[in-house]
């Protein structure tokens, strides 16, 4: 396979992997949603001896169970900017290489499967990206993308009182925004897998409520404890908001997640 040892990209991740909660924030986003893959890619039947790419695989939970899946007679290339967390799961199965998915060559391998989650939205380059990982499909191959769609469903307390929009909130999509962030590329996907030809495309969606002290809460505050800076020193959100917020993460919150949607399409014949 051709990966490169580029360390860098002008891709740079908005929660950048060097932050000293991003260990604990990668396991957040594990526990929350790999059962949410692990299911969406069940009814794809992930079989003994395929080749599978895990394009931005982050914590490496999901590249581990395909790893587990395809079997010794199969393997899993796990890929990311920062590898800190993906070097301690490689096996004879699980091979983990540091690659740009923008820029670097292409692995050489047509793969069965090819996933990334949370990844897109953020690249600029999204739909060239996605053309790349058909490009690297073998004919029959499966493509599965999961991504947020951040702004369909905000808080809304004229449906439930306790819901509570945040300003920190509203502040850190305005700040993804300006980062070349898309908000709402989780809608978007299924429409862009059908217009590259892909077949038996489908879709769904999963949202969760987030609750004062519940995980997704405490994912909600490592998030907005990580850009802080950011947000301040660009006046989002005025240093009492910003604290006031967080605190309200822990006492009396209802609000629901972003929208998780997970799309797959296969590549024809």
């Amino acid at each position: 396979m051709i990966v490169s040892n580029r360390s860098q990209s002008a891709n740079e991740y908005v929660f950048a992997n060097d932050y000293h909660t991003s260990s604990e924030r990668l396991q957040l986003l594990a526990a929350i949603y790999d059962p949410v893959t692990r299911m969406y890619l069940e009814r794809i039947d992930v079989a003994r001896g395929w080749l599978c790419w895990e394009v931005g695989a982050g914590y490496g939970t999901i590249a581990h169970w395909l790893a587990e899946r395809v079997g010794p007679t199969g393997l899993v290339l796990a890929t990311d900017l920062d590898i800190r967390f993906l070097e301690p799961r490689r096996t004879a199965t699980l091979q983990v290489a540091r690659h740009d998915i923008v820029r670097d060559a292409l692995p050489t391998q047509r793969f069965d499967l090819i996933h990334a989650r949370l990844l897109l939205c953020h690249l600029r380059e999204r739909e060239q990206v996605m053309d790349r990982m058909i490009e690297s499909l073998k004919p029959g191959g499966w493509l599965v993308i999961e991504d947020y769609d951040s702004v369909s469903l905000l808080p809304d307390a004229g449906i439930d009182p306790p819901e509570r929009p945040l300003r920190a909130a509203s502040a850190l999509r305005e700040l993804l925004r300006s980062r070349g962030v898309d908000l709402r590329f989780g809608r978007r996907i299924a429409g862009l897998l059908r217009a590259r030809g892909l077949q038996q495309v489908n879709a769904e969606g999963r949202v969760f409520m987030s609750m004062d002290g519940s995980a997704y809460a405490r994912l909600q505050r490592l998030g907005l404890e990580q850009l802080r800076d950011d947000l301040l020193n660009l006046h989002l959100i005025s240093p009492e908001d910003y604290e006031r917020d967080l605190a309200a993460l822990e006492h009396d919150f209802v609000a629901p997640l972003a929208l998780l949607w997970s799309a797959a399409g296969r590549k024809a014949m």
